[in-house]
């Protein structure tokens, strides 16, 4: 009896496995149709790097479906991760020289992990905001350094999905760099603040490269996204948010709220009280998570915005822009009465 239940037991433990095996299987085959059906790499001028980027691409859809039962930090996911890492280091050092589809793919492949963006389900266990001062530091850096090289670089992968993604991927860079600018630059210790000028006068040179990068990818690639009203929003936000933040650096680097004639007169200047209007009738006239973020990043007062004072500062300090600059700072008064 003993005997025919331990047949039974190992009856059950093989078709377990086998089970097991199968499914893993059909997964693998079906994520490697997936990925080469949504890829193809015939489509590629850089055949053996995309080849390493689309292995890379299998391993981030594994650990997409199972990150709703692990956290990115988990044992399960260990091993995925070092394999995804693994083929896109190998995919980035077979690119040429003039190639920036390393860092397309690296934002595909981890813009969620690494806290680019709002991670699903709070899971911030890789965010880069966790990191250590001197880690985030390095990173914060290499960000910048992908979007110095990003508008002038070239893709050989000749699909629809990398063209649509072109200016996207570039918005995800700029908005994770200056949302965490402030960690960077902040200064927390005596030493630090002992050197904080000349940090303030970094980020000032940095956020004014950065701009210009971005406005630059806007002109190249902003038409061939998939949803251009909601990236053209984006960039509006983000185009406010920087130039806003280039005037109050000017003003604490200077230790003054003289505002000199070239920024008066400068055509950012211009721009961004053009594009404040266009997003505060956005943000007037409706109700949903862009135009609600855009509202308390910009433009709620008392929050996390220094746009408003911005705007009373070039309306008292910038006679050439009157009425407009005016008219704006009355119509951002009236937003915050209505929210």
């Amino acid at each position: 009896m003993k005997k025919y239940k331990n047949k039974i037991l190992l009856a059950l433990v093989a078709l377990i496995a086998m089970s097991i095996y199968i499914f893993i299987t059909t997964w693998q085959s079906t994520t490697y149709q997936e990925v080469r059906t949504m890829y193809p790499l015939e489509k590629s001028q850089n055949k053996q790097a995309s080849e390493e980027f689309l292995k890379a691409m299998e391993y981030r859809i594994y650990i997409k479906e199972l990150h709703p039962y692990f956290d990115y930090d988990s044992f399960i996911m260990a091993p995925l991760l070092e394999k995804l890492d693994y083929h896109f280091k190998k995919g980035k050092s077979l690119l040429p020289k003039d190639s920036i589809e390393d860092i397309v793919w690296w934002i595909l492949f981890y813009k969620e992990i690494y806290g680019l963006l709002v991670p699903p389900r709070n899971d911030n266990s890789l965010a880069y905001e966790n990191l250590p001062y001197q880690e985030f530091a390095k990173v914060h850096d290499e960000v910048y350094e992908m979007i110095m090289r990003y508008p002038d670089g070239n893709v050989g992968f000749k699909i629809d999905e990398i063209k649509s993604f072109r200016f996207k991927a570039m918005a995800i860079l700029v908005g994770f760099y200056v949302d965490k600018n402030t960690r960077k630059y902040n200064a927390n210790t005596q030493k630090e603040k002992a050197i904080k000028a000349a940090k303030d006068i970094k980020n000032y040179n940095a956020l004014i490269q950065v701009l210009k990068q971005y406005n630059q990818s806007y002109k190249k690639f902003i038409n061939y996204s998939k949803d251009i009203e909601f990236m053209k929003k984006e960039y509006f936000s983000h185009y406010v948010y920087i130039y806003s933040n280039i005037i109050m650096n000017y003003t604490f680097i200077n230790n003054t709220q003289k505002l000199p004639i070239k920024i008066c007169q400068s055509k950012n200047t211009k721009t961004i009280i053009k594009y404040s209007d266009n997003l505060i009738n956005f943000v007037s006239y409706n109700n949903f998570t862009q135009s609600n973020w855009i509202y308390k990043s910009l433009f709620k007062q008392n929050d996390i915005s220094f746009v408003p004072t911005v705007f009373k500062l070039l309306n008292y300090r910038c006679p050439n822009l009157k009425p407009e600059i005016s008219e704006l700072v009355l119509k951002i008064e009236e937003l915050n009465k209505m929210k």
